[in-house]
C-alpha cells in the first residue's frame, strides 16, 4: 500500500477544486488574487486532457474583466463572498443573492 492508501491498480479521484491550492506552489492559496502569476496551475487541465478552450477563457480574462471594471467604475459586490449561497460540487455557482 502507498503512503496516501492507494493499492496497485487501484483507481483515484482527483480534486479539481484542491488542484490550485498547494501552499508549495503558491502563496496564500486560499486567496482569490486576479494579479497571481500562476503561470503552473491546473485549471486548464494537463496532457491529453488540455482545455481545447484555454485560449479562449484566458482572452476572456485578459480583455473582457478589465474592460468591465473600465466601463463600470462602480461596480461592487452586494455583500461579502461568505454570505454567497453557493451549489454544486464540481463546479459551483451563487443559487441566492445575499438579502433576496
Amino acid at each position: 500500500m502507498s503512503p496516501r492508501g492507494a493499492r496497485a491498480g487501484e483507481g483515484v479521484v482527483v480534486s479539481l477544486q484542491a488542484a490550485n491550492r498547494d501552499p508549495r506552489a503558491f502563496p496564500d492559496p486560499d486567496a482569490f488574487d486576479i494579479t497571481r502569476d500562476a503561470q503552473h496551475h491546473l485549471s486548464f487541465g494537463h496532457g491529453p486532457h488540455h482545455c481545447l478552450g484555454q485560449s479562449l477563457a484566458r482572452a476572456e480574462l485578459q480583455i473582457a474583466v478589465p474592460a468591465l471594471f473600465q466601463r463600470l467604475t462602480e461596480l461592487r459586490p452586494v455583500a461579502p463572498a461568505e454570505e454567497f449561497a453557493l451549489h454544486g460540487r464540481a463546479i459551483h455557482g451563487v443559487s441566492e443573492l445575499p438579502g433576496s
